[in-house]
This record gives structure tokens, C-alpha cells and sequence, in this order.
């Protein structure tokens, strides 16, 4: 059975840092997690040195150029409302004593024959008690060309996230109690963060198997959402059959 998991994402005194490995609090998932596969790399710090900015960026076929221009606008999105906040009252002065980064780490995180799904691990460190985390996903249908958000692979996108709900319930409340490491939130936390038809599930990533297809997928929920920051960010796993009867009938060959 598939179920919950701890992102490989560690949280530190000074931010947020990539762990070489990522836990699985059961112990039940067989499937390797996909290689991130990064192409580019930008830095940019100001003269002042009041800020960095680096920016990692995934190798993606020519056939994906719409989801590399999506990206780089998402990029310079993130960028600018950066730079934005050194406009607040006292921000630059607070920059000169300790700088501010921005870190964009995106790349490859699932591929099917249908789909490219691309995830965003970052933080934006704007002064305070610790960085602010930066969670993002993006998948592309390599037949529509075009990128697809996740309620609109459903007839009865309603249907579809209450199937998710009811699973991410059960994996998190279930986390609650675990003997050796609990997970640090509580079920009010949980239903909250939890509740279809809010944009819950909206970073996702793909769980494939040998055919080239979906057999599920892993809902990422950044801090805050279902935990508090020094729990991390959490996720979950929801098997194909949980959802199936209610994709489109155009992507019912995709999963399994």
C-alpha cells in the first residue's frame, strides 16, 4: 500500500537544504524516487551584496518548450516580488547586515509517455526568523502541449479530491501516533489542511511504474498546511485506484 512519506527536504537553523535521501515512515514504498536532472545553473548578488539569487533549472526536450517558457515566467515571478520586498521600509538596511537569498532549485521529477512533471524545492530568506519556503510543481501533457493543473485530469474534480482527503487523512492522522517518530501537527491541523476544493493539492508529483505509466500520486504539502514549519514539508501517497473512476476519459490510458 502506498502511503505517507517525509519529503527529502531538511530543515535547518539558517534554511532550507536538499538531504541526499528521503524517509519513508513505513518503509512501504518500493519505487526508487526519480532522478532531478538539472541542465542550468544562474547566480546573481547585487553590488551592494545585499542579496543572491540562484536559480537551478531542468533540462527539458524541445517537444516541452511551452513548459520551459511557464517556468522561466514563474522564475521571473518569483524574482521580482524578491527584489520587491528590499523596497519595504528598513528592508535594506536589514540586508546589509545580514544578506537575503533567493533559492530556486527546479527540475525533472517524473516522466511518463503521457507527462512531464517538474517540481520546485526552494526558499526566499527576506530577514525574520527563518526562510520562507517555496513549493511548486508543474506538469506537462506532452499531447496537449501544454501545462495541466490537477483538477483538470477529472470529470468530478470534487469527487477526485475527496478521495485524496479521505487518504491523506488516514496516512497523517495515522502519523500522529507513530512510536518512533510522530508526526508534530494535530487533527484539526490536519482536516483543515486537508479540505478538497481549496487549492490543497494543487503541488503533486508522479508515481510510475515500468510500463511508462501513473500508478499514483504523491501530494506535497508545504509547511504549515497540515504541520507546523518544524515538522517540514509533508506528503503523501495515493494509489491510482483510489481516484481512477473519476478521471477524463482522454487520460484514463495514462494511469494504471
Amino acid at each position: 500500500m502506498l502511503s505517507r512519506h517525509i519529503l527529502s527536504l531538511c530543515f535547518v537553523a539558517v534554511g532550507l537544504a536538499a538531504c541526499q535521501d528521503g524517509a519513508d515512515r513505513s518503509n512501504a514504498g518500493n519505487t526508487p524516487p526519480p532522478s532531478r536532472a538539472t541542465a542550468h545553473k544562474d547566480t546573481q548578488s547585487s553590488q551592494e551584496g545585499l542579496y543572491t539569487m540562484e536559480v537551478k533549472l531542468p533540462q527539458l526536450p524541445t517537444s516541452a518548450a511551452p513548459l520551459r517558457a511557464t517556468i522561466e515566467r514563474y522564475v521571473e515571478r518569483q524574482k521580482r516580488a524578491f527584489l520587491d520586498s528590499l523596497d519595504a521600509p528598513g528592508a535594506r538596511e536589514q540586508a546589509k547586515e545580514l544578506p537575503w537569498d533567493l533559492n530556486l532549485d527546479i527540475a525533472v521529477a517524473a516522466r511518463t509517455d503521457r507527462f512531464i512533471n517538474v517540481q520546485v524545492d526552494g526558499s526566499a530568506f527576506t530577514g525574520g526568523a527563518h526562510p520562507a519556503p517555496i513549493v511548486d510543481s508543474f506538469t506537462y501533457d506532452l499531447r496537449k502541449r501544454r501545462v495541466v493543473d490537477i483538477r483538470e485530469l477529472f470529470d468530478d474534480a470534487h469527487a477526485a479530491e475527496g478521495a485524496f482527503a479521505t487518504e491523506a487523512r488516514r496516512q497523517l492522522l495515522t502519523a500522529l501516533d507513530d512510536q518512533d517518530d510522530p508526526l508534530s501537527s494535530d487533527s484539526q491541523q490536519i482536516d483543515a489542511g486537508t479540505a478538497p476544493d481549496k487549492d490543497h493539492y494543487r503541488v503533486f508529483t508522479l508515481l510510475t511504474g515500468p510500463d511508462d505509466k501513473v500508478h499514483g500520486l504523491t501530494f506535497i504539502f508545504p509547511p504549515y498546511q497540515v504541520a507546523p514549519y518544524s515538522a517540514g514539508p509533508q506528503a503523501i501517497d495515493v494509489s491510482s485506484d483510489a481516484f481512477s473512476a473519476y478521471l477524463k476519459p482522454e487520460y484514463r490510458e495514462a494511469f494504471r
